[in-house]
């Protein structure tokens, strides 16, 4: 059998970075990540704060992927893109193996730009928060 996730993002590995979408409404989703040891996303035992950024976003994809395929449309739709990074924090870069949940919340649509926040926890701690905005 294919890998779900796979089936749901343009990203192939090594640059597919989440392991599964857990939730997806129409409005909001959550993901979970985790990064070995000799990830590059990896610095000094500890995950890059891009690479957390980057977990938003492709959960962003992956919710997409899912929405298409529930309306019967193949999954994994190109031609999104991060467009930018407003206010985000990161109160700590969680180590190498730790279990992450990223969610994301819809705020608002212009057109083609759709603007979320989101969260990335550790053991049901906040250490990421931020906004993205997604060419969609």
């Amino acid at each position: 059998m294919s890998d779900p996730i796979a089936m749901l993002l343009p990203h192939r590995p090594p640059m597919r970075w989440i392991g599964a979408l857990v939730e997806c409404t129409e409005t909001a989703a959550s993901a979970v990540a985790e990064f070995g040891p000799d990830h590059f996303a990896v610095v000094d035992g500890l995950v890059s704060a891009s690479a957390l950024v980057e977990c938003m976003a492709q959960t962003v994809a992956a919710a997409a992927g899912q929405r298409a395929r529930c309306r019967g449309e193949s999954g994994s739709p190109a031609g999104r893109m991060l467009a930018a990074v407003t206010n985000f924090r990161i109160v700590s870069r969680p180590p190498a193996g730790a279990r992450l949940r990223i969610e994301v919340q819809e705020r608002r649509r212009l057109g083609p730009m759709l603007q979320v926040t989101g969260v990335v926890s550790q053991e049901g701690l906040a250490i990421a928060t931020g906004e993205l905005t997604v060419y969609a």
